[in-house]
């Protein structure tokens, strides 16, 4: 991808608009209560593994508000040059034009557009995970705000994680792939504990323990939903939200007690050094 001929101010406009006009597609959809607008609602329910409806009100204005904080970051004039903005700066582009279909299709019920909005989402992961990559999260240790703001873009990829696995369920379902009820809740409980699995290797590999957050939210959103219906999915559910929170808080502890050491030691080397000899490089650990 070019990143050198991409417009700063322009990427802000277009991927803050995209947000917006998501935004707003999503509220004339919830205004337009039609019996077909309910009869999609009831097909999608039988997916046992989409999170409660709250769950999405939740996580998606995070994302949103983190996004646009980093935007205006990169849109200042002092990170024009800012080599990771330049590398990612093509990838909101597309990221984001895809989350602008999703959008239109989203806000429309026949069955085209609602395989279109599946078939979006399932599109959007890759070009988030090229977002994450481009920034160097967990790979390079950034300055603040950039540090604290480019966590949106992991909670982005962790949350597209799970809305792929739910999205591919949807597919199927629209294409008229029915199973009992009992089989629907024992595939729901073996396809739960392999998507906390996917999720804790690629956050490895990521190095980004913020990337597990959205998939801990998508699990107790499987929880609460499915407590009264199927127990059993619930409780599969939240045992993974549970390990899931727990591999997440110790490696953000260990993340901070490396960075903590290594700052100390930094400052005593400063201390011991002659006055007027330089300090060396010290390598730093990478931060998201």
């Amino acid at each position: 991808m070019k990143t050198n001929s991409v417009s700063p101010l322009g990427t802000a406009a277009f991927v803050i608009g995209s947000m917006i006009t998501t935004f707003f597609f999503s509220g004339a959809r919830r205004s337009k209560r039609t019996q077909l607008f309910d009869e999609q609602q009831r097909v999608l329910d039988q997916n046992v593994v989409t999170p409660a409806n709250r769950t999405f009100t939740l996580v998606w204005p995070v994302i949103y508000t983190g996004t646009a904080g980093l935007l205006i970051h990169q849109a200042l004039p002092a990170q024009h040059t800012n080599p990771r903005y330049q590398q990612a700066r093509p990838w909101w582009l597309a990221s984001y034009g895809l989350n602008l279909l999703f959008g239109v299709f989203f806000s429309r019920p026949d069955t085209v557009s609602r395989v279109g909005y599946n078939l979006t989402t399932i599109a959007m992961l890759p070009t988030a995970l090229g977002l994450h990559r481009s920034l160097r999260i967990g790979r390079e240790d950034v300055p603040q705000p950039e540090r604290l703001l480019r966590r949106s873009v992991s909670l982005y990829a962790g949350w597209l994680t799970a809305a792929t696995v739910v999205t591919t369920a949807n597919l199927a379902l629209e294409a008229g792939y029915r199973v009992s009820p009992a089989k629907a809740v024992r595939w729901a409980a073996a396809v739960i504990p392999l998507t906390a699995g996917l999720g804790l290797f690629v956050a490895r590999r990521l190095n980004d323990p913020y990337y597990l957050l959205p998939l801990i939210s998508a699990f107790s959103g499987i929880a609460v939903k499915q407590y009264e219906k199927a127990t059993r999915v619930a409780v599969v559910a939240g045992a993974c939200a549970l390990l899931t929170t727990g591999v997440m808080v110790q490696a953000i502890r260990e993340r901070r007690s490396s960075q903590s050491t290594k700052e100390w030691g930094e400052l005593a080397t400063q201390e011991a050094l002659p006055e007027g000899q330089p300090v060396a490089a010290i390598p730093v650990s990478p931060a998201s």
